[in-house]
């Protein structure tokens, strides 16, 4: 669903669009790759029962700006900048697949995350194996021929993938995902791909132990891309946390069980 009344600013160099919804502490929404803003429509929609709901576009996805680089360092620093930007003392932070660039970012600063929710999440240690269609766009021509062919249809086809669920993703979810799809877009997901190493990934699992505060790692059993092991190990390094399994669901599991936005919620107001 396409996010209404949305505001912009200029962070880090970068004309950022972002939602702010609602009054009192805030909680921060970071979406994923090929996603936006828009992903977190049902938390947008429930601003009042979570405080101040901010959901920014990362640099290079849906209507922010499309600066000539994107990759996992400058994802880190834009991250913090616009924290600085919103002139946030204190947080709590929800970050699903590409997001974990966000949390990597907040551990640099964890006494101002005051709880954390993690949704199938790209994985901070360096022990990841890349999934299938990453190692296409990690790979130089046949990458840029890979995201040539990110098209409705194609993307239809790989949410047959998505999900141990029958059928491609809702009518939504692609419109969603193939609104702000651009040539720009296409860039930024081959940078950031491609800048995350084993090593890059590693070190910013190694200040993962420094977010101390209660933490929720949301994980949709049958998530193709990664894991269910990754849910472990993202619980095995926050040191407040627990892990919770989202039956017969995949990668992006808050949008296909309504209970998980619950959840979420329940978790973010206690």
């Amino acid at each position: 669903m396409a996010v209404q009344q949305v505001e912009y600013r200029d962070v880090a160099g970068v004309r950022t669009a972002l939602a702010d919804r609602g009054d009192g502490p805030p909680v921060i929404f970071v979406h994923g790759v090929p996603d936006s803003l828009d992903e977190w429509a049902p938390f947008l929609d429930r601003a009042g029962e979570l405080g101040r709901v901010i959901a920014p576009d990362m640099p290079g996805f849906g209507r922010s700006g499309r600066p000539g680089r994107v990759d996992f360092a400058t994802l880190k620093m834009w991250f913090t900048a616009l924290i600085d930007d919103l002139g946030l003392e204190r947080y709590r932070l929800v970050v699903h697949d590409w997001g974990a660039v966000a949390l990597a970012a907040a551990a640099l600063r964890p006494e101002q995350v005051e709880r954390l929710v993690v949704i199938d999440a790209v994985a901070l240690n360096p022990h990841y194996r890349w999934h299938w269609l990453a190692r296409a766009w990690r790979t130089p021509v046949l990458g840029e021929l890979a995201t040539i062919g990110m098209r409705r249809p194609t993307l239809k086809l790989l949410t047959h993938l998505s999900s141990p669920r029958p059928g491609p993703m809702s009518d939504e979810f692609l419109d969603d995902a193939t609104r702000y799809l651009d040539s720009g877009t296409r860039r930024a997901i081959l940078g950031l791909y491609r800048s995350a190493d084993a090593g890059v990934l590693g070190a910013a699992g190694n200040t993962l132990d420094e977010v101390r505060c209660p933490a929720l790692v949301l994980w949709g059993d049958g998530d193709p891309y990664l894991n269910i092991r990754e849910a472990y190990r993202f619980g095995s390094a926050l040191p407040n946390s627990e892990v919770e399994i989202v039956r017969n669901a995949g990668h992006w599991c808050f949008r296909e069980d309504p209970a998980v936005v619950d959840r979420v919620i329940k978790f973010l107001g206690q």
